[in-house]
C-alpha cells in the first residue's frame, strides 16, 4: 500500500491450506459418490445379507477406506453385537471384539454407543481415545488410526452398526460424516423393506397352507361322513 510491504504471506502455508481444501473437497466427492452407489444397491436389492456386503464393499472401494464391518444388535440378555459383514483389512479383528451394546465397559465403545444412543461415534484418534481402550491394541496391529460408528436404526429402534475404519487419524470431515449418515440411513431401510417383503411373503405362504390344510380336513369330513353314511345304508339294506 503506497509502494509499501503491507503484509507477508508465506507461500508454503498457502500451499498447505490449498492441499487441504482439495482434499476436503476430493473426501466430499468420494462421499457423493458412495451415497448415489449405495442408493443404488439398496433399490435393487433381493437379499438382506447380500445388500449389507455390497454396501460395503462400495464404501471401502469408494471411500478409500481400510475396513469397514456391519454389526447386527441382538436382543439377548446379553445384548450382543454380532458382526455379519466386513469388507478391507480385517485379518482376525472382528473375532478379538466381544462387544455388546448394553450400557458396560465393553459396550462403551464406539458400537456399543452409537447403537445405545441412536447417534454416530467418532474415535478421531484411536491411540488416545478412551473408549477404544479395550480394542486399542489390536486396533493400531491392523493400521487403523480412526473410526466411525454410525447407527442403523428403524422408527427409532435399534438394528445395529455401520462401522468404518480409516488409516489415518481425524478422517471424518463434518460433511463427509453428514453423507455417512445418509448412508447408514439408507441401508437400514433397505434391510426393514426386505425384511418386511420376507415376512409378507412368509405369511402368504402360511396363509396358503392353512387353507390347504383347512381344504384337506373338509375333505376328509366329508369322505368320513360319506362312508359313516354308506355303512349305516348297507345296515339298514341288511336288516
Amino acid at each position: 500500500e503506497n509502494g509499501k510491504i503491507k503484509d507477508l504471506v508465506p507461500e508454503g502455508r498457502d500451499i498447505t491450506d490449498r492441499k487441504r481444501a482439495e482434499q476436503a473437497l476430493q473426501k466430499t466427492d468420494r462421499a457423493l459418490r458412495m451415497l448415489c452407489e449405495c442408493n443404488q444397491r439398496v433399490v435393487r436389492a433381493t437379499d438382506e445379507t447380500d445388500l449389507i456386503k455390497d454396501v460395503c464393499r462400495v464404501i471401502v472401494k469408494t471411500g478409500c477406506y481400510r475396513m469397514v464391518w456391519v454389526g447386527i444388535a441382538e436382543h439377548d440378555r446379553w445384548k450382543t453385537i454380532l458382526p455379519i459383514a466386513q469388507v478391507g483389512f480385517e485379518k482376525g479383528y472382528l473375532k478379538t471384539l466381544d462387544i455388546t451394546w448394553a450400557d458396560t465397559q465393553r459396550g462403551r465403545g464406539p458400537s456399543g454407543t452409537a447403537i445405545r444412543t441412536g447417534e454416530p461415534v467418532i474415535a478421531r484418534d484411536i491411540r488416545s481415545d478412551p473408549s477404544f481402550k479395550p480394542w486399542r491394541k489390536e486396533a493400531l496391529k491392523r493400521g487403523y488410526a480412526s473410526s466411525i460408528a454410525l447407527p442403523l436404526k428403524a422408527d427409532s429402534q435399534p438394528l445395529g452398526a455401520l462401522n468404518i475404519y480409516a488409516s489415518e487419524p481425524d478422517a471424518f470431515s463434518e460433511e463427509e460424516v453428514e453423507l455417512l449418515m445418509e448412508v447408514a440411513d439408507d441401508l437400514a431401510h433397505g434391510i426393514m423393506t426386505l425384511r418386511t417383503r420376507v415376512g409378507r411373503k412368509q405369511a402368504e405362504q402360511a396363509l396358503r397352507e392353512s387353507r390347504e390344510f383347512a381344504q384337506s380336513l373338509i375333505e376328509s369330513s366329508l369322505d368320513m361322513i360319506i362312508a359313516v353314511d354308506m355303512r349305516r345304508r348297507i345296515k339298514e339294506f341288511n336288516r
